[in-house]
């Protein structure tokens, strides 16, 4: 069933939980991040992302900045709905509640156009995979164009270098073949490894999901480095959990190597 305590929160304060503060302290005061501000291209930075994973977006920024990317958060940025109405439906194969969660996704989704085109902004980046889908379905509601941050990057980082190995997963994005039936585009992270002079990269199988067992199996056992760099932040989240008892190998965003590889 719907949960309509989470749809009244998002309305209220544009998050399924809580009243978004925390979101709002990490990247606006403490990371610097602007919102709400004239530019170029909008952020939208996702519900949690912000508390579970500050450091990518601190890199993320750092990024930006360096390749002097004209950016900004919503002034209020709508959840998608993705976790709280979409996720539950979806396992729960519950054909009504997909549709239903179509349906206020899209709604969410307008407001967030509205206000992108308000602060006169061409494009929209999306940090967090799991709004991807439901952007990519109402994509063509609005002239913005809609983006993943992998390609923002990709757009303006040009070269880069840093004597490296490392593991990259894209991510299999199985579950979000329930919400859009268009092909999700990993080519720009891809783009921007290749960039990375010296950066030796093994790819693991993104046909394996990491969040059915046998192949988690099998994803750990093909971890080669010390590591592993994602562009899903679901699987970010997922490959934290299972390697924790791994002291020796670190789950990164892709973010967080660029700048590494970016000129010092």
């Amino acid at each position: 069933m719907i949960s309509e305590k989470s749809i009244a929160n998002i309305k209220e304060h544009g998050i399924a939980v809580g009243d978004g503060a925390r979101k709002k302290q990490i990247l606006e005061d403490e990371i610097g991040y602007p919102a709400g501000k004239k530019a170029e291209y909008v952020i939208i930075a996702g519900c949690f992302q912000a508390e579970g994973m500050p450091q990518a977006f601190r890199a993320f920024k750092q990024v930006l900045d360096h390749l002097k990317v004209s950016y900004t958060l919503l002034g209020k940025e709508y959840c998608c709905g993705w976790m709280s109405l979409g996720q539950p439906a979806v396992f729960a194969k519950n054909e009504e509640d997909i549709a239903s969660f179509k349906q206020l996704s899209r709604d969410f989704v307008v407001e967030n156009f509205k206000q992108a085109k308000d602060l006169g902004a061409k494009s929209i980046a999306l940090f967090c995979a799991a709004c991807e889908p439901t952007y990519t379905n109402y994509s063509d509601l609005t002239d913005l164009e809609i983006i993943s941050s992998s390609e923002l990057i990709n757009r303006f980082f040009k070269r880069g270098k840093l004597a490296r190995e490392i593991d990259y997963y894209a991510g299999c994005y199985r579950f979000r073949r329930r919400i859009t039936d268009k092909p999700v585009d990993v080519a720009a992270a891809e783009s921007v490894l290749n960039k990375i002079e010296g950066l030796e990269v093994n790819h693991l199988d993104s046909k394996l999901c990491c969040n059915i067992p046998p192949h988690q199996e099998q994803l750990l056992a093909a971890v080669k480095t010390n590591t592993v760099v994602n562009i899903c932040s679901g699987c970010f989240y997922s490959l934290q959990a299972k390697l924790a008892g791994r002291a020796d190998v670190k789950v990164k965003m892709l973010p967080e190597i660029v700048l590494e590889a970016l000129p010092k």
